[in-house]
């Protein structure tokens, strides 16, 4: 056997046991959010299996029961609406799983008692040709169509994945001042992960269906390849203890409408309403509260809800995240500024100007300087 069928066979040992191991990790986690750990363990399993039948697949190996290799083809009509609840789950505090959820695993529903119904009915041997068609690529294009159509569901979900990130990011960044960066750092990175090797697979789909066979060389090691990365990706983030948990908002709230969404400001109330929050921003020194809110100064200002963001968006051009960070950062760079000693470290720099976190500091400073706050402290004492 060639050297590079051994480490392929290996790698497929490798990856099958791995997302195993995560899925087993993620079911008895205790850490982050339950709901969000089980999916996502789901998912991993589903993924596990799905390698083995592609080990199968790829070796040619047989098996007794040759229906059992369309199992993991069912999976791919969960993969979609399993992301999709597991991105909420994340996303929004108490979240819980509705029974109407279920109408978004009809399709799997369907296409695992079509897989029953074959186990019971077809004949082994009529299979077995199917199967061995499938081998060689002798696929008929009704088959090629159904795999397009399944690829086409999944990235829809996706999609609505991808939608949801960014409205949530909108939402928090207009009514909060910190948030856990990481956790939609995290879920970014699996959707995105998830994105590639779908579309790995829609072109290990598609290259045969359009003659060009060959191509199946480089798009099955390809696909292998990534798994193995995003699967070890995956591991090294357990292992640095990062949290699926951000669950900065509820449901309700992110259906609420803009704040300020109809709101009649004449430019010389904007203009006053902007200095008297400039004065008491600095008067105040209310951004060194890491955990202040859009609210809180309401409240303290005496300005409705809508008329204040709707100052600070247009006023002063940013969200209320970017707004509150950018007196931070002018705080931080002038701690850091004409520092010629080491007394004064960027840690401490970061708590006290506001900041609850290393890498929402170091991402704001970026943001406002194009430096990172070492680059910055050196700089500003050479």
């Amino acid at each position: 056997m060639p050297v590079e069928h051994i480490m392929l066979k290996i790698l497929f040992y490798i990856l099958s046991f791995q997302f195993l191991f995560v899925s087993f990790f993620l079911f008895q986690n205790k850490k982050g959010k339950a709901l969000s750990n089980k999916l996502l363990a789901v998912v991993f399993l589903m993924m596990s299996i799905s390698v083995l039948s592609l080990y199968l697949f790829v070796f040619d190996i047989k098996i007794g029961l040759p229906q059992l290799l369309f199992i993991d083809d069912t999976f791919m009509l969960a993969y979609g609406p399993l992301l999709f609840l597991f991105t909420q789950s994340v996303l929004f505090k108490h979240y819980k799983l509705k029974r109407t959820d279920a109408i978004h695993f009809i399709p799997f529903f369907i296409a695992v008692c079509l897989v029953i119904t074959t186990i019971l009915f077809v004949d082994t041997r009529s299979l077995s040709q199917t199967i061995n068609d499938f081998y060689t690529q002798q696929i008929p294009p009704n088959f090629r169509i159904v795999e397009i159509l399944i690829l086409t569901h999944i990235f829809y979900y996706l999609y609505r994945s991808k939608q949801y990130i960014q409205r949530v990011l909108h939402k928090v960044k207009g009514n909060y001042s910190s948030f856990n960066q990481a956790g939609f750092k995290l879920l970014k990175f699996i959707l995105n992960s998830f994105i590639v090797l779908f579309l790995l697979s829609l072109m290990h789909s598609m290259l045969p269906f359009i003659g060009i066979k060959k191509g199946l060389i480089i798009t099955l090691p390809a696909l292998v390849v990534f798994m193995f990365y995003f699967i070890n990706s995956i591991l090294l983030r357990m292992l640095n203890h990062v949290s699926n948990e951000s669950g900065e908002i509820t449901r309700a709230f992110f259906k609420e409408k803009e704040k300020y969404a109809g709101s009649r400001l004449s430019q010389t109330e904007l203009d006053a309403f902007k200095k008297e929050l400039g004065d008491y921003m600095k008067e105040k020194r209310r951004f060194l509260d890491s955990e202040l809110s859009i609210n809180d100064l309401s409240v303290e200002l005496g300005i409705p809800l809508k008329v204040l963001s709707q100052v600070i968006n247009e006023g002063y051009g940013y969200n209320f995240f970017d707004f509150v960070n950018k007196y931070r950062i002018d705080v931080a760079k002038s701690l850091l500024m004409g520092q010629s000693d080491d007394k004064l470290t960027v840690q401490e720099v970061m708590y006290d100007s506001g900041f609850n976190s290393k890498s929402s500091f170091n991402t704001a400073f970026k943001k406002f300087t194009n430096l990172t706050p070492t680059q910055f402290k050196k700089g500003s004492t050479s």
